[in-house]
């Protein structure tokens, strides 16, 4: 799932979660949801020590209460990982917010590659969430969403943003400026660079004007996903997390 997916406040989080009843504390209930993580292959973060890397859940050892987990992209936070003290990881398959908190991890190979080994943590939280994380679509090789209008025309759309929950749309069209929130716009095709084309009927939930530095009045259209079957969500999964790890690459590192 993605970096920096949890928003909230690190103590609001704790008290959350203290007064939750979502908490997994056997280890065969932990096991499950690990699992889960791998059969989806689900992209989870690992942050630890002001550093954080994107991967993947790679095994599950429920006799030992151990998983394996796949190395990051960049060779330093690899390298810094095994002395952290304590690792954060999170995901959100499906809506449902994972996340959970292990002591370390160790370096090891799996199948012929390397990776790290840590044990099972002592508490795993499963939330359902109705938000989701957001990142900014590119701007110089913009993503589109294109389909037919209500009344029967043809739009193009840029995107400004996406998530795992919808997208917003950004246009000059006057057509947009008078759409209502719950408007729905059947099997849009967005066309999501390298990724492909997913097709997907929008819901408008906030619609909304701008203005230009110039003054041009813009619309910008807040829309979520009617659904999202498994394959979309999954594709989904991968383009914002590899946006978020694109711009975190960036931010430079203090």
């Amino acid at each position: 799932m993605i970096a920096d997916l949890l928003q909230d406040a690190e103590v609001a989080q704790h008290n959350h979660h203290a007064a939750s009843n979502f908490a997994q504390r056997h280890p065969l209930q932990i096991a499950v949801c690990l699992r889960n993580l791998v059969a989806g292959q689900d992209f989870v973060t690992v942050e630890f020590g002001g550093r954080q890397i994107v991967t993947q859940i790679l095994d599950v050892d429920s006799r030992n209460a151990r998983f394996v987990f796949d190395t990051g992209s960049v060779a330093d936070d690899n390298t810094a990982l095994p002395a952290a003290r304590q690792l954060t990881f999170r995901s959100l398959p499906g809506g449902i917010r994972t996340e959970f908190t292990t002591p370390g991890a160790t370096p090891v190979m799996f199948d012929g590659l390397p990776a790290f080994e840590a044990p099972f943590p002592s508490l795993l939280y499963y939330v359902q969430r109705r938000e989701f994380f957001r990142v900014q679509t590119p701007v110089l090789d913009p993503y589109i969403a294109s389909g037919s209008y209500v009344d029967g025309g043809s739009f193009r759309l840029e995107l400004l943003d996406l998530s795992l929950g919808g997208v917003a749309l950004k246009t000059a069209d006057e057509r947009f400026g008078s759409l209502e929130s719950g408007t729905v716009l059947r099997e849009v095709a967005l066309q999501l660079g390298s990724f492909g084309t997913l097709r997907l009927d929008l819901e408008i939930v906030a619609p909304r004007q701008v203005s230009t530095a110039k003054g041009d009045r813009r619309f910008v259209i807040g829309c979520k996903f009617v659904a999202t079957p498994g394959p979309a969500e999954r594709t989904l999964q991968r383009v914002v997390t590899q946006l978020e790890t694109r711009r975190q690459t960036l931010v430079p590192r203090r």
